[in-house]
């Protein structure tokens, strides 16, 4: 399209840079789209821990077990999109978990421990408990979601996605300077990242929603801009790497009678 216009990439340098201002390119471009609607069925899975002092409240622990299915083969011939890190790292997550949960006190709140489908298709496992909810939304405290866990070592940071959005972020602040870690600024908001998660849709529905990451200051070897990221480490090898910061916003609500929406 640039050459048709006279153009080259150095525009797209310009276009980077603060002042620039939008070039006509004299251009008119048509296309189409064919698009073809499947009809596929898939399950959600759940599995809650009940309270002892209010079993009627909620806490949701959320990751998507889906990736993305089957497609090309690569020049092994495998065609399985295996998805180790998004998200059978997060799903591997809530698992240990609600297994950590199973070894301690009973929780004073139900912990729900839920598996959701479709992400990758557009939320819809999240989508379809929030408008068909086991639970009752009423009730439901907050939800933690897991959505690829960090598989390059221990970080002196933690980040998230939608500052502002409820309190549950405080808490994740003072679990995080327990361990002397601290709260980084989320790295591109203008991916708009708050939006592509299944916490969102527990968040639209009214449910605090909280969708934490790893972070990118690692202890030992530094920024992760600064060198690259290893992402061929087996799930189960790096489950415990983030959810020792992760979860405890939710271990400490599931024994305590907070509550953690905003009063406005």
């Amino acid at each position: 399209m640039l050459a048709a216009a006279g153009k080259d990439s150095s525009l797209l340098e310009s276009a980077k840079k603060r002042g620039f201002k939008a070039i006509p390119l004299n251009l008119k471009l048509s296309a189409s789209v064919k698009a073809k609607h499947v009809y596929d069925l898939s399950h959600n899975v759940v599995a809650k821990i009940t309270g002892t002092e209010h079993p009627d409240e909620y806490i949701i622990y959320s990751a998507h077990w889906d990736h993305l299915g089957i497609g090309k083969p690569d020049a092994k011939g495998d065609s399985i999109y295996n998805g180790a890190a998004d998200n059978a790292s997060g799903t591997a997550a809530i698992m240990e978990i609600a297994r950590a949960f199973m070894k301690g006190p009973k929780p004073w709140r139900t912990v729900v421990f839920l598996s959701v489908t479709a992400e990758e298709q557009g939320l819809l496992g999240s989508a379809w408990y929030s408008q068909h909810p086991v639970y009752p939304l009423a009730k439901t405290v907050a939800n933690l979601n897991i959505d690829v866990l960090n598989t390059y070592g221990p970080t002196k940071d933690i980040t998230y996605s939608g500052k502002g959005q409820s309190e549950l972020e405080d808490y994740l602040a003072e679990e995080a300077k327990k361990q002397q870690r601290y709260i980084a600024p989320e790295d591109h908001p203008e991916a708009g990242h708050y939006f592509r998660s299944d916490h969102f849709n527990f968040a639209r529905a009214g449910v605090p929603s909280l969708t934490a990451d790893g972070g990118v200051d690692d202890k030992t070897r530094g920024p992760l801009s600064e060198r690259r990221s290893t992402m061929n480490t087996p799930a189960s090898a790096i489950t415990s790497r983030r959810t020792n910061t992760t979860p405890r916003p939710g271990i400490w609500m599931a024994h305590s009678g907070i509550c953690c929406w905003y009063i406005i």
